[in-house]
């Protein structure tokens, strides 16, 4: 009888367990539902922590209480890209942690519009209208009896195409944690005091995107106080020369120098001067360029540490020093080289690469050398032998994409099919001149000289035998008779 009752007061506890959990889970059910029906997520979808408004064609921004109505739904990833806002109010506090403002025709924010997203670490603002009048305000933190905290976690922040010629000053002192900022895209056409002052104090600084910006030039310590920037983008803006300033950033790994009108790289000049020494760079882009003609010796000597080559696509790039990656010694007797492992020359106009460019081809993991014009001759031979091989280990097959242009017989072999058939190939003229040519034309007078002779002999025969009387070329025997006549039979002797 005990053990009945146990067993029933058993049943009546868990019961009553199972009672008061099942009322928790419905809570947080009914309350999830109730964000779900908000007016935010009747327009959006809202799933897995994320709130997806993108292309919704939206045009009026949502307010602080329909952001505050997701607070149990707790998002983390917000995007609003592609709609139509003007203006940015001030949101409610979130765990949002990515906010996507782009491509929204944003003109305006409020200030302190972000300063309840404590946990926000990226934020993006690209493509939109913001001009040059976008005030420090807007990236306030929360208000202490002293001052506007900081947004502590803000990491990431994408200004890129938009309207902005300059910077204010002091538009990232709220941003004191800022380790990544995109200015892409923004006609700045020069970095001027305000905008240097502006990004310089950005003392966290690792990455920096300055592509399309119209930029003549890097300024004087622009990068002086950048102790940990690590990838620096410079592409596709009007650069002749490489900025001399880059040698302030000693920690460089990454630099893009893409699409910039630099003509020659060659370390005896000042208007085209090499690279400054940067220990620590680990990758280097130079592609796309429309007037690169020649990388001199010692050109990247400075780059001892250079892992990932990419010079690609530059139509008129012809030379490259064998010792343009070479650093001397203080004697000049020695060489080192930086160990590449990827290495990237595809689609240039290149006739050769040189053996001595690198001191270990054998130790590139990555290679692409295709669509170059490249002369087949007993230079290159080492391309066929070596590098072959080297080319069809890392990629199978790649190497039938090396193709040769000149000489005349050798066009449109590949290096492929010369180094399977194990071809010598023969030296070219260093003056251009083609003796396979001279060769042709050379036998060709020599059987023009054994057929002419005797065909010579038998017109000279047939023209003593008479053949050519009928055109008014008489042979020898027509002459002498003409010069004898016989008398006639009635004349008379004394």
């Amino acid at each position: 009888m005990a053990k009945v009752i146990l067993i029933f007061i058993i049943a009546v506890v868990a019961h009553g367990v199972f009672s008061l959990e099942d009322d928790t889970v419905a809570e947080v059910v009914n309350s999830t539902d109730v964000a779900m029906q908000s007016g935010i997520c009747l327009k959006c979808i809202c799933k897995d922590g994320k709130v997806d408004c993108s292309s919704q064609g939206l045009t009026t921004y949502f307010s602080k209480e329909e952001w505050a109505a997701l607070k149990d739904f707790k998002p983390t990833v917000v995007d609003m890209s592609d709609n139509s806002f003007e203006n940015i109010t001030v949101m409610a506090e979130l765990p949002i942690e990515i906010l996507n403002l782009s491509r929204c025709g944003i003109e305006s924010i409020e200030f302190a519009a972000f300063r309840d997203l404590q946990d926000m670490r990226v934020l993006d603002l690209s493509h939109n209208k913001l001009t040059s009048s976008l005030s420090p305000h807007v990236f306030e933190g929360r208000y202490s009896p002293q001052l506007y905290e900081p947004l502590m976690s803000m990491e990431v922040l994408n200004l890129g195409y938009n309207d902005l010629h300059s910077l204010n000053s002091d538009l990232f002192e709220h941003l004191s944690q800022l380790t990544v900022l995109d200015l892409s895209g923004n006609p700045m056409t020069t970095i001027d005091y305000r905008t240097l002052i502006s990004i310089s104090s950005l003392s966290l600084l690792k990455v920096l995107r300055l592509r399309s910006c119209q930029l003549t030039e890097v300024p004087e310590k622009f990068l002086h106080t950048f102790r940990n920037l690590e990838r620096l983008d410079l592409s596709d803006n009007l650069l002749a020369g490489v900025p001399e300033e880059l040698e302030e950033s000693k920690n460089l790994l990454y630099l893009n120098l893409n699409q910039n009108p630099i003509r020659e790289l060659d370390v005896n000049s000042e208007e085209y001067p090499g690279f400054p020494r940067l220990r620590k760079l680990k990758e280097l882009h130079m592609c796309n360029m429309p007037i690169l003609k020649k990388i001199g010796q010692g050109a990247l000597a400075g780059l001892e540490n250079l892992e990932k080559l990419h010079l690609s696509f530059n139509p008129q790039l012809t030379y490259i020093s064998p010792k343009a990656l070479a650093r001397p010694d203080d004697i000049g007797e020695n060489y080192d080289w930086p160990m590449v492992k990827e290495l990237y020359m595809k689609s240039n106009g290149l006739s050769e690469l040189d053996s001595r460019l690198l001191s270990r081809w054998d130790m590139l993991t990555a290679i692409d050398v295709s669509d170059n014009p490249f002369m087949c001759d007993c230079s290159t031979q080492w391309m066929v032998d070596t590098l072959v091989p080297i080319v069809d280990k890392v990629k199978p097959n790649a190497s039938k994409a090396m193709v040769c242009s000149e000489p005349e017989e050798m066009r449109g072999f590949t290096m492929r099919h010369v180094h399977d058939i194990k071809r010598t190939m023969r030296c070219v003229d260093k003056y251009g001149h083609r003796p396979e040519r001279d060769g042709a034309m050379l036998m060709g007078t020599l059987i023009g000289v054994l057929l002419a002779v005797p065909i010579m002999m038998g017109v000279i025969l047939l023209w003593k035998r008479g053949y050519f009387a009928f055109i008014g070329f008489r042979g020898p025997t027509e002459v002498s008779r003409a010069f004898y006549k016989r008398a006639p039979d009635n004349d008379n002797f004394m």
